[in-house]
């Protein structure tokens, strides 16, 4: 066997996936992790495309179900107990312990089953009975057990006796681990070097699967990645079913931000033992790294709970979530849980720290953090947890504070040095960044952030991105795009920031840099240092970073004044801006600049209001954190939207900056709302809340199933029981089927409900998804008739009715069902996507483009409906509405030349001489294929402006690139 540690093996044993070359050079892979932005746009409702020959039917949500039964095992000796144990029948091996005996071996078992359970005392007090050759095993369990409670100076009582026993492997390492805890770490080193050494002179063996997992957990508390992902991968080799060696390589994954590896350790123990609190509790945290998914994480972690109650990591999961909504009673009620079961944890410790951080308590944040460097005086790991909760709070400069303050406790601490490099990068300082990263390269080869950052500034961004200075602003534009780019969006962001300057009566400190990427991978890269973010824009404070035109399909003039809008909300409050008011405000900012980037989402508001599914305002960031699906989080970007208008069409727009100004003065939000509103937070919700049930009264009339209410099956299930002949509640119990996906039950229940009550809806409904799911159109007309038939009507009724239709190839019928469902509810794009196709398909020109000019309205990053209608108006010469259209071109998509020159035209007839020379400049800039015409149109253009020199130039341009213009490129200057 090669040695480790002291010598430092000369292998290249790398972490998976993370890196693929040794030495000093930096690896070519990146690992792909979605993460929720800070201050980003949500994507467009509207942003997938359907077509009428599959009119698209609307989705069920993601079901978070627990898994299903299993089968319980029968237990008749210790053999099958260790099976039943490993496999999680936690309750059945508990019945069974009595009839095992009292051999020492089924002590033993009853002890680990105990300590996986959460029963400490009483495993320590039973382990702590074993006698003979179980001695062993039994006090190294009693003192993890003791560890588990957080009782130190016991657990030490009874590992350092075994410090000289040179087989106590486990015992060795749980001694390092408390040295670890104590700051200890010359202590720390000596116990971890016990298990080195047994590695390096093969006592611990390459078939020792335990041992080995043993020297990857002591590699990896004594920061050498390389060599304990080498050692992990030996146990895994050696026994490729051992749960501790899979979890704690989950671990050192997760550490080095490569989730995707992390989940599949993970998930093979959840596989055999779904029941596993720490696999639970760590497959929660995966899940918030990869996508901010706290729904999952919250189902995820009540299940560890189930199983252990006192798993503090699973309670310390909770408190963090509660604590990024900023509901700070929550939190500290989860780590009340989590200290009494361990108060010398040093987690807990830390996030009770970050409590009093994000509630702007100085004083109880002095007095947390000394407990925690009363335990550990050199804990930088302390930083690094406040900081997680700092950045979710776009507290970027508090976040590199506290990075120099971890390195001055530690300056060999790789995450803090790449912490500091992020976060100046962030906030606009790029050279001290970088030469943090470097720092931290230098230090940790395995960080995937600082590699992808380091190799995005050493070879993509020097080489291909250029600056453009125009105060108050920097940007940086692709090379490729600049010349396009920078003929609109300076000039819109300065009419922008003008505008706010005034309205805000603040100016932001600059400069503001705004960064658009050309691809998904470097937007995300310089955001995250991880290649897939998920969305398009994200705002810092003083520095932006967007998705270019080049990188997808989206309008980047909303984006980019929403994330502007951001940095007025992050400067004026000071960097305390609750998540919702700033996303609400940003949105309201592109409401009042353009009327096509108005998000059409009153549909789901009023489904979130009527089943009570949005959140209290004190709670309101909980919209965001436990959205289960896309349109969830679009949901609460909408209502947010619609609070912050409400504030301002009712209390007035200053006071909507006021309440930035006192977030700003440390004022937590109860008190802001009191002080600017005259009104208290309940107050305020419950009026808007009338307000909008108000406004959207109307939609009463359109019937739909919010599948979102049906999720959690049990309650429902048990209602139904409880009531068989209720029509209604057997009708939600055949939903909540068909959401958990148990489609056969579904329709068994939902007809028993139309026995109980013919026109139930619901049931109906239900019905027709399946049979149109079974390609049965006439079962599902018939269904959805039913529906009609007893009163109801709605848009998605009307989809479906389509959808039958077309499966039996009556497009008229189908078409009759869409303009149904078009003037149910006119801003919603399926039904007008499904008519633009009809015409499409039927030569139907005028439904064709009447559909694409709603589209092109609803939508404002379809570029393909915008360009189409800004033809079809031009060559019908619908000039006004072409005006509207042609004007959002340059938004939807700039590097499109037809359509500058198209918008030209469009000038030229409303005589806007000026802007049409613009534009057909621009389209010159983006390479029209027809230079030859969009030179007779500067012709145009400037024989009008009065500037016949150049107006004569143009011309003789125009017939330079095409000789048969001559006569008409002439005819330009009469």
């Amino acid at each position: 066997m090669g040695s480790m540690l002291p010598s430092m093996s000369p292998r290249c044993l790398l972490l998976v996936a993370l890196l693929t070359a040794c030495g000093s050079s930096r690896p070519a892979t990146t690992s792909s992790n979605e993460t929720p932005p800070t201050e980003a746009v949500a994507p467009h409702p509207g942003s997938d495309s359907a077509s009428a020959d599959a009119v698209p039917m609307p989705a069920l949500p993601e079901a978070h179900a627990a898994d299903a039964p299993r089968t319980p095992p029968t237990i008749t000796d210790l053999a099958s107990a260790r099976s039943a144990l490993r496999e999680g029948f936690y309750a059945e091996v508990a019945a069974a312990i009595p009839s095992l005996g009292d051999s020492p071996e089924a002590k033993l078992l009853s002890a680990q089953h105990l300590l996986e359970t959460g029963q400490y005392d009483e495993a320590a007090t039973l382990a702590g009975t074993l006698t003979g050759e179980q001695r062993r095993a039994g006090q190294t369990l009693k003192a993890e057990a003791l560890l588990e409670r957080g009782r130190l100076d016991e657990a030490e009582a009874v590992l350092a006796p075994m410090a000289s026993d040179s087989d106590a492997h486990r015992a060795h390492l749980l001694l390092g681990h408390l040295q670890m805890r104590r700051g200890r770490r010359v202590e720390a080193r000596s116990a971890f070097m016990l298990l080195i050494d047994a590695y390096n002179d093969d006592r611990i063996t390459r078939r020792d699967a335990e041992g080995l997992c043993y020297v990857g957990m002591a590699a990896s508390a004594m920061g050498f990645a390389r060599d304990a992902n080498d050692a992990f991968g030996e146990s895994a080799r050696a026994d490729a079913t051992r749960f501790e060696t899979m979890l704690e390589w989950a671990k050192v994954f997760l550490t080095k931000y490569d989730a995707g590896h992390a989940e599949e350790n993970v998930r093979e123990v959840l596989q055999v033992n779904p029941a596993h609190p720490t696999a639970l509790a760590l497959m929660a945290r995966i899940r918030i790294e990869q996508s901010f998914d706290f729904a999952a994480a919250e189902d995820l972690t009540a299940r560890a709970l189930e199983s252990n109650p006192n798993l503090v990591m699973a309670h310390v999961n909770l408190a963090g979530m509660s604590l990024r909504d900023l509901d700070t009673s929550a939190a500290d009620a989860h780590l009340d849980r989590a200290l009494a079961v361990d108060p010398n944890d040093l987690e807990a410790l830390s996030t009770r720290a970050a409590v009093r951080y994000l509630a702007d308590d100085d004083a109880g944040f002095t007095r947390a953090k000394a407990e925690v460097f009363s335990r550990h005086r050199t804990y930088a790991d302390f930083y690094d947890i406040i900081g997680e909760y700092a950045e979710w709070e776009h507290r970027y400069p508090d976040i590199v504070a506290m990075s120099r303050e971890a390195i001055t406790l530690d300056s060999e601490d790789e995450t803090a040095h790449a912490a500091l490099g992020l976060n100046l990068l962030r906030m606009g300082d790029e050279q001290a960044g970088i030469a943090a990263l470097q720092d931290a390269w230098s230090r940790d080869r395995f960080n995937v952030r600082v590699f992808n950052t380091l190799n995005l500034y050493d070879e993509v961004i020097p080489d291909h991105y250029q600056e453009v200075e125009a105060a108050p602003f920097v940007f940086r534009f692709h090379e490729d795009e600049r010349a396009t780019l920078e003929r609109y969006i300076p000039q819109t962001l300065q009419r922008a920031y003008r505008d706010m300057v005034r309205r805000y009566g603040f100016t932001p400190e600059g400069p503001v840099r705004v960064e658009l990427f050309a691809t998904v991978p470097h937007f995300s890269v310089r955001t995250t240092g991880l290649p897939n973010l998920g969305v398009q824009g994200v705002c810092f404070g003083k520095v932006v970073t967007s998705i270019s035109p080049a990188g997808g399909p989206f309008n980047w003039g909303q984006i980019d004044w929403h994330e502007l809008a951001h940095v007025f909300h992050i400067q004026l409050s000071d960097n305390h801006v609750p998540r919702w008011f700033t996303e609400g405000l940003a949105e309201y900012e592109t409401l009042i600049a353009r009327p096509e980037w108005k998000r059409e989402m009153d549909h789901y508001l009023w489904a979130a209001l009527e089943d009570d599914q949005l959140p209290p305002l004190r709670l309101m960031n909980r919209a965001f954190t436990r959205a289960r699906s896309p349109l969830a989080m679009m949901t609460a970007y909408y209502a947010s939207t619609r609070i912050v208008k409400y504030i301002a069409d009712e209390h007035g727009f200053p006071k909507v900056v006021q309440m930035l100004r006192d977030w700003g003065a440390g004022r937590r939000t109860p008190e802001v709302v009191q002080r600017a509103l005259g009104m208290d937070l309940e107050a305020l919700d419950q009026a808007f809340r009338a307000h909008e049930m108000q406004r959207l009264s109307a939609r009463r009339n359109d019937f739909s199933v919010n599948f979102e209410r049906y999720v959690e099956i049990d309650p429902i299930r048990a209602a139904a029981e409880a009531a068989p002949q209720d029509a209604s509640k057997q009708a939600a119990l055949a939903a909540s089927l068909l959401v958990n996906g148990e489609a056969e039950r579904a329709q068994q229940v939902a007809n028993l409900a139309i026995q109980l009550e013919p026109t139930q809806p619901v049931a109906r409904f239900v019905l027709a998804r399946l049979s149109l799911g079974q390609r049965d159109g006439a079962a599902a007309e018939q269904h959805l008739r039913a529906i009609l038939s007893g009163g109801k009507d709605g848009y998605e009724i009307r989809l479906l009715l389509a959808r039958s239709a077309l499966g039996r190839e009556d497009t008229a019928g189908a078409q009759r069902e869409l303009e149904a469902a078009s003037r149910i509810d006119p801003e919603r794009l399926e039904a007008w996507q499904g008519l633009s196709q009809l015409g499409e398909q039927g030569n139907d020109a005028a439904l064709r483009f009447r559909a694409l000019g709603r589209i092109a309205r609803i939508d404002e990053h379809d570029r393909e409906a915008n360009a189409l209608m800004l033809a079809h108006l031009i060559e019908t010469e619908a000039w006004d509405e072409a005006l509207e259209i042609g004007e959002m071109a340059p938004f939807v998509d700039p590097h499109n030349a037809q359509s500058h020159r198209l918008l030209a035209q469009v000038y030229l007839h409303h005589g806007r001489n000026d802007d049409a020379l613009y534009e057909a400049d621009s389209a010159l800039v983006a390479g029209h294929e027809a230079p030859a015409e969009v030179q007779i149109l500067r012709a145009r253009a400037l024989k009008a402006l009065g500037r016949g020199r150049l107006a004569r130039e143009a011309v003789e341009a125009a017939i330079a690139a095409d000789a048969t213009v001559a006569e008409r490129a002439r005819a330009a200057l009469n």
